[in-house]
């Protein structure tokens, strides 16, 4: 049995793709039989966390409270103040593999003495290169990656080859599901509308106003096809008004986010799931998400996004990302599809079942660390 450490400050205090996969590998590890912590930010909220991962918090200075030279140097600087109180505790554990997940917090593998039996991983999730994390490269024993994509990108940076792990996704609770009604119904949907579901951070990035100008394209005028956006972000007024410019506010619910549990059920309410990123996600742990619900998505072909959709058309669409009018086609073309979107609901699930749990990213994760599982 091992003793493995995630280290990330935002991992419990935080909700997020990082957050989703530190806490789901650390689950899938655990049952392997190895002794697992999550050492992250202390948070005053009261929070469910899973049972059977130990868990470390100690207090942090939040981002927000230093000066904005830039946001990553705001989130160095949160980390660093989390490290500054975390050290000597987490040094004292020893370890035998600590895993980070951002470049940010590379300036740990300074902070542990060489003497120490600790041994590092990254766990990349995406590019949030900082210099000068090149600097601390040596110190990696193992270089993990979400995806073949995110791989290509740890290879730019660092000069090392990542092992591709994937993400996963909990299949168990993101499952397909007739029990729709009752929702649907609440947030305002009729049977004969087709319901496009976003769910997730509203972030630019994310490209949610191209799908707000998909819906007014005229090739939708005569479909009834309604947008379902449930999140928050820096972005949500913007939205909101780009949709009321565009004429298409009485067609769109905006709803606040809810806990990550709660979102089957919103994804069994909804009939296709729309990912319009125009950033280059190493993953995309939402549109898995949807997939395994037994939803046909709709999705940008950049990033590591195919490689969870597929490029054959069997789960979904691919279109180019901030190509409003690409988009809205293939909204046509599912909404008026009822057997289309039943046949890639159904391989979705299927496609995520066979390659994208995270029993089979934590036994990749674990063979990368020459660690036994089971």
């Amino acid at each position: 049995m091992a003793k493995i450490a995630f280290i990330d400050v935002t991992a419990t205090v935080s909700y997020g793709g990082i957050q989703t996969a530190v806490w789901s590998l650390a689950q899938a590890i655990a049952v392997q039989g190895h002794e697992v912590t999550v050492v992250g930010g202390a948070n005053n909220e009261q929070r469910q966390f899973p049972e059977g991962i130990r868990r470390l918090t100690f207090p942090y200075t939040p981002r927000q409270r230093f000066p904005n030279f830039g946001s990553r140097f705001r989130k160095l600087a949160e980390r660093v103040s989390f490290a500054y109180h975390a050290r000597k505790n987490v040094e004292a554990e020893r370890f035998d593999w600590i895993i980070l997940t951002k470049p940010l917090d590379f300036f740990w593998t300074s902070m542990i003495g060489k003497s120490n039996i600790t041994e590092f991983a990254f766990m990349s999730g995406g590019r949030d290169f900082m210099f000068p994390d090149r600097w601390f490269a040596y110190r990696f024993r193992a270089w993990l990656s979400c995806s073949h994509f995110n791989a290509w990108q740890v290879h730019v940076r660092y000069k090392r080859f990542a092992t591709v792990i994937f993400n996963g996704v909990d299949t168990a609770l993101f499952r397909p599901t007739e029990d729709r009604s009752s929702l649907r119904q609440k947030l305002g949907f009729t049977d004969n509308e087709i319901v496009f579901i976003y769910a997730g951070r509203m972030v630019g990035w994310k490209g949610l106003a191209h799908a707000i100008e998909a819906l007014a394209q005229p090739v939708l005028a005569d479909v009834p096809a309604r947008l379902l956006l449930v999140g928050d972000g820096p972005i949500f007024s913007q939205l909101k008004a780009r949709a009321e410019d565009l004429g298409v506010i009485e067609r769109i619910v905006f709803h606040a986010a809810v806990p990550h549990h709660a979102l089957p059920a919103y994804y069994a309410a909804a009939d296709v799931g729309v990912f319009p990123s125009v950033g280059d996600e190493a993953f995309g742990i939402a549109i898995a998400e949807a997939m395994s619900c037994g939803k046909p998505v709709i999705a940008s072909y950049i990033g590591g996004i195919p490689e969870v959709v597929g490029n054959e058309e069997s789960c979904g669409l691919l279109v180019a990302p901030g190509n409003a009018a690409a988009l809205a086609q293939a909204m046509r073309k599912l909404a008026c599809s009822p057997a289309l979107r039943q046949q890639m609901g159904s391989a979705g699930r299927e496609r995520i079942e066979r390659l994208f749990t995270w029993e089979a990213s934590a036994q990749r994760l674990l063979r990368t660390l020459g660690l036994p599982c089971g």
